[in-house]
């Protein structure tokens, strides 16, 4: 008797647990509990993003330059600090030397050559004055015109070759001058290699480099598309994922008129347009040359009605939301608009301080009721 007694209130109480778990499934089946955020009006920024490399817009390259010579002596070394001005590089000429030393010689010779034919015209002028006391001053002039003359054009031609030799002199001075290259830019020296190193290494990288830290740019490309909507002045915010909570903020400096040169290695014929972009406070910036940064460009704004991205879901080409209302999600099918990383213009399907569910739970339905959390 007692068995069955026990039989009987095990079968009564795995009734009651289906039938609370069917109700229990029947009643979750018929609600959730959902995130609601607010339809907000707002400004919203049209923006591009593309990605971007760290760079010096201040930036000297210096080559050895084999028509001035032997490189003689860097004069600055890696990690230097210089001025606009300051001698870098100096160079060795010796056939240059030997230029100017003829130069020097031969300036010396014609002002000796004017120097005698100044002495051989007073030499003239006097034979002739003695011969006028004696013929007269006609005949003394005629007799002497030829001489007088010849003396004239010698002194004419030295004197021409000497301003010749002058001005050759003032080139090689330059030419001299320049042996010694002065820095462009004011900076740090990034890279200087060794001057003792054969000449065809020497060739084939530069000898210094030179970059200013103060002026930092960010150097990337644009598709034709994007060229259309971007122009000088506009504002850019700068991030990189070497510091994900870093923001900078940037304007656009310059965008190319003519697409960048593919390399023949290119498997796309996609065309590319440099953009330049110039960073506002450079100082607050601990990046180094080289980094890879991301650029989102602000192309237009404007104000609109926004939501959270995480409200809008698709069904198909469409976009819908779910909206709170009466205690229950309704499913409302929306046009969008421009967005950015967090937020989604909304053109048409809800109203200003509408409440959209957020992430929506999976089994959520329309006119299901909900509990907002």
């Amino acid at each position: 008797m007692k068995k069955k007694i026990w039989i009987t209130v095990a079968v009564v109480v795995i009734l009651t647990l289906v039938v609370g778990i069917n109700i229990y499934r029947t009643y979750a089946d018929s609600t959730a509990n959902v995130k609601t955020e607010t339809v907000k009006l707002e400004e919203m920024n049209s923006t591009v993003m593309t990605p971007g490399t760290l760079a010096m817009a201040d930036e000297s390259t210096l080559y050895q330059d084999g028509s001035k010579g032997e490189l003689k002596e860097i004069l600055v070394n890696e990690g230097d600090a210089i001025k606009k001005g300051d001698p870098i590089v100096s160079y060795e000429n010796k056939d240059l030397e030997m230029e100017k030393e003829q130069n020097d010689i031969n300036i010396e010779s014609l002002y000796l050559r004017i120097n005698s034919i100044d002495k051989q015209e007073k030499r003239l002028n006097e034979k002739k004055n003695d011969l006028a006391d004696d013929v007269g001053e006609e005949e003394a002039e005629e007799s002497m015109e030829a001489e007088l003359d010849q003396v004239k054009m010698e002194k004419r031609m030295a004197n021409l070759d000497l301003r010749q030799a002058l001005l050759q002199r003032d080139r090689l001075k330059q030419k001299i001058s320049d042996l010694e290259e002065t820095s462009e830019i004011s900076g740090v020296v990034l890279e200087a290699n060794d001057s003792s190193a054969p000449q065809s290494t020497q060739m084939e990288k530069p000898i210094l480099r030179i970059g200013s830290m103060e002026n930092l740019i960010i150097e990337g490309t644009l598709s034709e598309y994007d060229t259309l909507n971007i122009e000088p002045g506009q504002k850019v915010t700068i991030t990189t994922d070497v510091l994900p909570d870093e923001k900078w903020e940037a304007e656009v400096m310059d965008v190319g008129y003519l697409p960048q040169a593919s390399s023949p290695e290119a498997t796309t014929s996609a065309v590319q347009y440099p953009v330049s972009v110039k960073l506002k406070n450079a100082e607050d910036i601990s990046l180094k040359p080289g980094f890879q940064m991301i650029m989102e460009i602000e192309t237009e704004s404007h104000e609109a009605l926004t939501i959270p991205l995480e409200a809008v879901q698709q069904d198909g080409d469409e976009s819908f939301v779910f909206v709170v209302e009466d205690g229950k999600a309704v499913k409302r099918q929306i046009e969008t608009g421009s967005s950015t990383t967090k937020r989604i213009e909304v053109k048409k399907g809800l109203s200003e301080k509408t409440q959209v569910v957020v992430e929506a739970p999976d089994n959520l339905k329309d006119k299901m009721e909900v509990t907002v959390e």
